[in-house]
């Protein structure tokens, strides 16, 4: 099971493919991104984002783990979003 900060650190990485601007819209360090993508490529085993100093890019396992886990967190936040309408001011 992925984690919180693992799961909003792994997409939004996946989307900004930059590393400060997912901190920024994280509201957290790039050495916290950082330290959150490594804890969660050892626990998968293996690199889910190529990258260098000029670039960042997902990994074919990389790919296909967002194309797996990005229906869910929308099920998620659409759960949430959902909780939120009908609770009860």
């Amino acid at each position: 099971m992925l984690e919180r900060p693992e799961l909003e650190a792994f997409l939004t990485l996946s989307e900004e493919l930059h590393f400060g601007r997912t901190a920024d819209r994280m509201h957290v360090s790039t050495g916290r991104v950082s330290q959150i993508i490594r804890k969660l490529e050892r626990r998968v085993g293996a690199p889910l984002f190529e990258r260098n100093s000029r670039s960042v890019a997902l990994t074919p396992l990389g790919l296909r783990m967002h194309e797996e886990v990005l229906p869910a967190a929308r099920q998620l936040r659409t759960a949430l979003h959902n909780a939120r309408a009908l609770a009860p001011a």
